[in-house]
């Protein structure tokens, strides 16, 4: 397997044209007729799971939800008929289909970019795996392109096959921490040192709300906040970071 991250990220740019065969088999014709006229209208990017779980080799092709941005902003309900749709407060959109549900976002409405963490005078495609919370999220795929935009957390989260922390600014704090968690559990990795720290740093503030968020993003509670607090306390950072 490659360490340097030059060729780690020249192995995931030769999978650029397998990814988008990959993905468009995977999506019944309802969301392909969906995505692919949404491609007419504005450059559409795949992010998350779907990316995370392809390069760990969990070729899942039940997807039941798909992350979507588009460049530019438009008006969804008035681009498409009959869609089941609601709309957030940070200007994303949850659209249902039979079986899955598309999150979109506008790209340049995304919650960092808004919230001033970033400065507006950049290449909003090639900052932005710089916005998200987790490394495994920190890249995106251009559907028009067909290609990936690729960030330096992703190739280390690669190499590394750790979960850590790129951006601590977030609108859901308590998710961020019941979710690491989750994906460590669901993935089998471990936590990188920045992660680690956050989480010390921020479940005394935020515990009262784990159990809450949990029903309301899982629709039960997976974790109890005594059990989590207790995992964090027994979270180790390592000699090197310490010193």
């Amino acid at each position: 397997m490659a360490k340097r991250l030059i060729d780690i990220k020249k192995n995931i740019e030769s999978e650029n044209e397998n990814f988008n065969r990959f993905f468009f088999i995977s999506i019944n014709l309802e969301i392909k007729n969906f995505i692919s006229k949404l491609m007419t209208r504005t450059n559409v990017f795949i992010f998350s799971g779907i990316i995370r779980d392809y390069y760990l080799h969990r070729e899942n092709r039940n997807f039941r939800d798909i992350d979507l941005i588009i460049y530019d902003d438009l008006i969804i309900e008035e681009y498409f008929d009959n869609l089941s749709f609601e709309k957030n407060s940070f200007g994303g959109y949850k659209i249902k289909f039979s079986n899955i549900v598309i999150d979109l976002w506008v790209i340049k409405n995304t919650w960092a970019l808004n919230q001033g963490q970033l400065k507006l005078e950049f290449d909003h495609l090639v900052e932005l795996p710089k916005t998200t919370f987790f490394n495994f999220s920190s890249i995106i795929y251009s559907l028009n392109d067909r290609q990936f935009i690729i960030g330096k957390d992703f190739l280390r989260f690669i190499r590394d096959k750790k979960i850590e922390l790129v951006l601590d600014k977030n609108p859901y704090p308590e998710l961020c921490i019941v979710n690491s968690f989750y994906y460590s559990d669901k993935l089998k990795l471990n936590f990188g040192d920045k992660l680690k720290e956050y989480l010390k740093l921020n479940i005394d503030q935020y515990m009262r709300d784990l159990e809450f968020i949990q029903l309301k993003h899982f629709g039960k509670i997976k974790y109890k906040s005594t059990e989590l607090k207790q995992r964090i306390e027994d979270l180790q950072l390592t000699k090197a970071h310490k010193s």
